[in-house]
């Protein structure tokens, strides 16, 4: 199953790309992580992997990151895996003037055994979910309280 997703930022990228390249603001705009935990490598970085927990509906959500590429500051892809499967996303960010930024992300879900069936019932709260998340990032950076 394939999503793209797409908001506009009223900030510049360079402050766009240091909200999101910070992984203590994740909290902030994913209310459902639980931890991020470096595993390996430099957070953010190729190669790297770190392991995030989600509350999600009273059930605990191990999902495993590993960065695949990077392009500061307007590119930032990696594999996503959890129990239920693999989605890789690709984040990319495009300034439009000194004063607004697009971020664009592309999802691509690989689902695994009896959630290969469920996956289409599941993209309507899919997007749901992560237009949700853009748009508190969105806020976050727009009302500066990003730790940058």
């Amino acid at each position: 199953m394939k999503l793209k997703f797409e908001i506009t930022i009223d900030a510049s990228l360079d402050k766009v790309w240091a909200a999101f390249d910070n992984p203590d603001n994740m909290k902030k705009w994913q209310p459902s992580l639980d931890s991020f935990t470096p595993v390996s490598g430099i957070p953010g970085q190729p190669d790297a992997v770190s392991e995030l927990v989600y509350r999600e509906n009273g059930r605990k959500i191990i999902m495993t990151e590993t960065i695949t590429e990077r392009r500061k500051p307007d590119f930032l892809a990696g594999i996503y895996e959890t129990e239920f499967g693999k989605t890789l996303v690709v984040n990319r960010f495009e300034s439009i003037d000194d004063n607004t930024t697009r971020w664009q992300s592309w999802c691509n879900f690989k689902f695994r055994g009896v959630m290969r069936f469920f996956c289409l019932f599941l993209a309507g709260s899919i997007r749901k979910r992560t237009e949700a998340d853009m748009g508190r990032f969105k806020l976050l950076v727009e009302t500066e309280n990003a730790s940058e």
